[in-house]
């Protein structure tokens, strides 16, 4: 790496350099920039989230909403994730990705906005007021998420580097996670000093939509190297759609994300509300529980990526996911008095979901159709943001109608949790029949995390087994953890 490039991902106050010093590059002021918008974006993206425990407490407990109202509007995202597949290539011959950036941002804010406005005066019951509220202006947060997702990865492509993309996306996800862990830790104080009243959930939303706004300003003030039009016309898009159709390997990848998109959000968004209602949990307290989960994955990230380096992305992944399932299948044992298990769960749960989750990313860039790979992530986005939205308005529908006809709510959602688990590493069957070059088979994977040194690093502890079995003096120079 470069003296230039060491200089821009190297840790410089973000204000103007004194006159001595040399001048501030574009690019330069690009790092920084992103930087400050994803830390300050953090916030409100999370709560824009499906199924977020922040808006199952709003929800199911200020506004009492029944699990089927609250599955119809957690289902929003998936919904417009799927319809962006039509609307943004429209946008994106008119508009640059730049431009299409700020602008769905700028509606994101104001949707937050209007809902924010609206909370004081809205009936503390399922209304129809109040659900029509709620749909509309998750609609419009969902339309702008995904508008905003497509057209913020398009810009990156112009504004940083290929050189630099791999340490900077690196270093910007450490300090994503560090400012979620914060939001976590500020939101489990105001719940609990206001005592989940209506009014912490107002200071919340504010506070996260003032960053958001600084986000914006970030935003605005970034450079690109092209104008505001596309330097380069994308091929027509039915000639992508033809090669992603013929891409064999991919669409079996879009066929497996489409059924872990149903299987995941069939009673996923569900959770929190199992916390709230059948064990009695504050906002407060789940906040903590659901903490120890990012940890775990902020510590684990570095050895699953040497993982991936070694062995692949599908082996990888179907390791993690039955692991990752073999510890969400204790959600059916989980009642008033075996609280202390959460926390095991979702340690187990934030390790190893943090595995599957990088492996599907490169899964997906690795898969990607050449001169195709917009509209292979569009297709891929959409099929599977599909099945995902049928996934909650299922799950609701099917737990309202056992606690109907007469079954205890929480036998029904112990047999929830077990079908989870159940579907989703039926899913894995899926993903061995994709084949990727130059990967491991995953008995190779299983000998690899019987290592201590491997399974240590997934919790953080290389340094501490290092000392323990390579001493100084026996042997000055340990071998990197795979």
């Amino acid at each position: 790496m470069t003296l230039r490039e060491q200089g821009v991902l190297g840790c410089i106050p973000v204000h103007a350099l004194p006159a001595h010093r040399k001048k501030t590059t574009p690019l330069r002021r690009n790092v920084r920039l992103g930087l400050l918008d994803g830390v300050s974006a953090m916030s409100l993206v999370n709560l824009s989230q499906p199924g977020n425990f922040v808006l199952a407490a709003l929800l199911t407990g200020t506004f009492a909403f029944s699990t089927r109202t609250y599955g119809l509007i957690t289902s929003l995202p998936f919904w417009f994730n799927f319809l962006q597949l039509l609307l943004t290539p429209l946008l994106a011959q008119r508009l640059h990705a730049r431009t299409m950036t700020i602008l769905s941002a700028c509606m994101h804010c104001t949707a937050w906005l209007a809902l924010l406005i609206a909370l004081p005066f809205l009936p503390r019951s399922e209304s129809f007021v109040t659900v029509a509220v709620f749909v509309v202006t998750f609609s419009l947060v969902a339309l702008s998420s995904a508008i905003n997702g497509v057209a913020w990865n398009a810009w990156m492509q112009e504004c940083i580097p290929v050189r630099l993309r791999g340490k900077y996306f690196g270093v910007r996800n450490r300090l994503l996670y560090l400012s979620l862990v914060g939001f976590m830790l500020a939101v489990s104080g105001l719940l609990a000093w206001l005592n989940g009243a209506l009014l912490a959930f107002q200071l919340l939303f504010a506070g996260a939509l003032a960053l958001r706004i600084v986000s914006v300003l970030c935003q605005r003030s970034m450079q690109t190297s092209t104008d505001n039009r596309p330097a380069v016309p994308e091929p027509p898009w039915r000639d992508q759609l033809a090669r992603v159709r013929t891409n064999v390997m991919f669409m079996r990848f879009v066929l497996f994300a489409s059924a872990m998109g149903f299987a995941s959000t069939l009673f996923g968004p569900f959770y929190p509300v199992f916390m709230l209602e059948e064990l009695h949990l504050s906002a407060a307290i789940i906040n903590l529980i659901l903490l120890t989960g990012v940890l775990a994955a902020a510590i684990s990230f570095p050895a699953w990526g040497r993982l991936l380096d070694r062995h692949g992305n599908v082996p990888i992944m179907i390791v993690s996911m039955i692991l990752w399932q073999i510890f969400n299948a204790l959600y059916c044992f989980i009642g008033p008095d075996h609280l202390w298990l959460l926390y095991v769960i979702n340690v187990a749960g934030g390790i190893f979901s943090a595995g599957y989750g990088i492996g599907l990313f490169g899964l997906l860039l690795k898969l990607s159709p050449p001169g195709a790979r917009t509209m292979g992530m569009a297709v891929f986005v959409s099929i599977s943001s599909l099945t995902a939205a049928l996934g909650p308005i299922t799950g609701g529908w099917l737990l309202s109608t056992a606690q109907t006809r007469g079954i205890p709510a929480l036998d029904a959602y112990h047999a929830a949790f077990l079908i989870t688990p159940v579907l989703m590493t039926l899913c894995c069957l899926l993903l061995r029949r994709i084949r990727e070059e130059n990967s491991a088979s995953v008995t190779d994977v299983v000998d690899a995390m019987r290592n201590v040194r491997t399974v240590a690093s997934l919790f953080g502890l290389t340094f501490f087994v290092n000392r323990v079995f390579y001493r100084p003096g026996i042997r000055s120079n340990p071998p990197p953890a795979p």
